[in-house]
């Protein structure tokens, strides 16, 4: 199958002026689709025709989940046409192998840093992370990195090392060839945004919109891909129920939910687009288009978690589906009859997923691969022809997981390289690269950083590099499974000797 987000090149001529007009109309296209995508004009047409085809996010933070061999059949049994994953793993690249399924892999986070420092770097990942798959694995886009914009602890680290990450993987792209083939992005979430209501007011946040959503959009539109996006309605909706429809956000409103300047809103999803539309007009990229690198809704929640129950999540997925992929209706009221890529967030409950109860509750299928509800992923089944789901809530009955999923067995007196590895510190780095380091990792989701807060079994020594050392460790412990890495910017190393003692214990599971 034809590569779904590359423009196939013009077929070879012998006759010398039939490549000169070839050229000319070629300088003429490529001149005019950018000064159409840098005055902020409409849709650029260089994009190519994709499959109408859904996407699925298939994520593994979990300790029941199929391997990645079965779960790939399961991927293919929901007839789905592409896969998203979080990171490169080599098992999964693998599974995915000779399926026809399109892929977009990932850098995680916590991989720019060194992929950003140079040119080598960058080629060396492409070597280990593309080439040796490609093109069995039919692997179409790479995300740089996913919502850095929504930690600022990120601002003087992180966010410069994006455009140096991408042009470095571009760079290497180009020349094996693949440019065409492969088309790398970073997925936004909506708190990139300033103003999103009415949607034609939309604006990125003044913090991020010149020194880095530009050039990330200047990146995308010469490079002919995608400006990601993760919109969740369900966040909007919940956050503010009795001012947002609840049909609204699952697209069964039956009158607009906002009218502005003429268009009419009848989904939450098509006016967060729309806003996200606006903000890249703002900064003189209209023209790039848009791709939902997540979007779904919780089957289940807390008790204070509103509307997670499975009606609500069937409604919302299978509307979802049936948008994207529909003939009539597809895009939004300011790009209509525009198809934008999406995936489907998630393939599975993810069990060890920290914080409130919808983290672990947003798959289409459980653990064992059966179906949390029933849907048509090729968008072909309405409403009527499904049956009736419960609208009451569902909640979580079983505590969460320990946020760092630690080993809370007593750590060994032996400090043997043979016990296990440990990611620490670097006695090198500033102050200020380990703060900013320590500060993602706590804020990451998965870093179990109470026992380094006051009274906790690792507060003492009191000091940014026993701290970080501890919040290093829980992080990498979690995550080096499914590609994370001891690095956090250059201010982490792997060390074989146990850094436990008294009460604090360092995993090395």
């Amino acid at each position: 199958m034809k590569t779904a987000w590359a423009r196939s090149t013009s077929s070879r001529d012998g006759m010398m002026d039939a490549c000169f007009c070839r050229i000319v109309i070629l300088l003429f296209y490529f001149f005019g689709q950018s000064v159409n995508a840098q005055t902020g004009g409409g849709i650029a047409s260089s994009y190519a025709a994709e499959p109408r085809t859904i996407g699925i996010n298939y994520g593994r933070i979990a300790n029941n989940l199929p391997s990645p061999d079965e779960a790939v059949q399961l991927i293919q049994q929901l007839k789905v046409g592409r896969v998203k994953i979080f990171d490169s793993d080599p098992t999964v690249l693998s599974a995915l192998a000779n399926t026809g399924l399109e892929v977009v892999s990932a850098v995680p986070n916590e991989g720019i840093a060194t992929i950003a420092s140079n040119f080598s770097a960058a080629e060396q990942w492409v070597k280990q992370n593309v080439l040796s798959y490609y093109p069995a694995t039919k692997i179409v886009g790479i995300m740089v990195g996913n919502e850095l914009f929504s930690y600022p602890a990120l601002n003087t680290t992180t966010w410069p090392q994006l455009m140096p990450a991408l042009n470095y993987l571009h760079q290497s792209l180009v020349n094996h060839n693949l440019s065409l083939a492969i088309k790398l992005s970073t997925a936004v979430a909506l708190d990139a945004l300033a103003t999103s209501y009415p949607p034609s007011t939309g604006s990125f946040r003044p913090d991020i919109a010149i020194p880095y959503m530009q050039p990330l959009l200047k990146f995308l539109s010469s490079t002919g891909s995608y400006f990601y996006v993760n919109a969740y309605p369900y966040f909007a909706w919940s956050s503010d129920p009795t001012q947002i429809p609840l049909d609204y956000a699952l697209f069964g409103a039956n009158t607009p939910g906002v009218v502005d300047g003429g268009l009419a809103y009848y989904s939450l999803l098509d006016a967060q687009l729309d806003a996200v539309n606006a903000a890249m007009g703002q900064v003189g990229y209209g023209g790039v288009r848009l791709a939902i690198s997540e979007s779904g809704w919780p089957t289940a929640g807390d008790p204070t978690e509103m509307g997670c129950n499975l009606a609500n999540a069937a409604n919302y997925n299978r509307r979802l589906v049936r948008q994207i992929l529909s003939t009539s209706s597809a895009g939004t009221p300011k790009r209509p009859g525009v198809f934008i890529p999406a995936f489907v967030f998630s393939l599975f409950n993810e069990d060890l997923k920290p914080g409130p109860g919808t983290e672990r509750h947003w798959g289409l299928l459980y653990p064992n691969g059966t179906a949390v509800y029933s849907i048509d992923m090729t968008g072909q089944m309405t409403d009527t022809q499904y049956a009736p789901l419960s609208s009451t809530p569902v909640i979580t009955t079983s505590a969460p997981p320990p946020a760092s999923f630690a080993n809370q067995q007593p750590p060994s007196t032996s400090s043997s390289g043979s016990n296990g590895t440990w990611c620490v510190s670097k006695s090198s780095v500033s102050s200020v690269a380990l703060q900013a380091a320590l500060d993602y990792a706590c804020g990451a989701g998965a870093t179990n950083c109470v026992p380094i807060q006051t009274g906790g079994a690792c507060f003492k020594p009191n000091t940014l590099a026993a701290h970080a050392s501890y919040a290093f460790n829980s992080y990498w412990q979690s995550y080096k499974s499914i590609g994370g890495s001891c690095d956090f910017g250059g201010a982490a190393t792997i060390t074989t000797t146990n850094p436990s003692y008294g009460n604090c214990v360092y995993n090395a599971n």
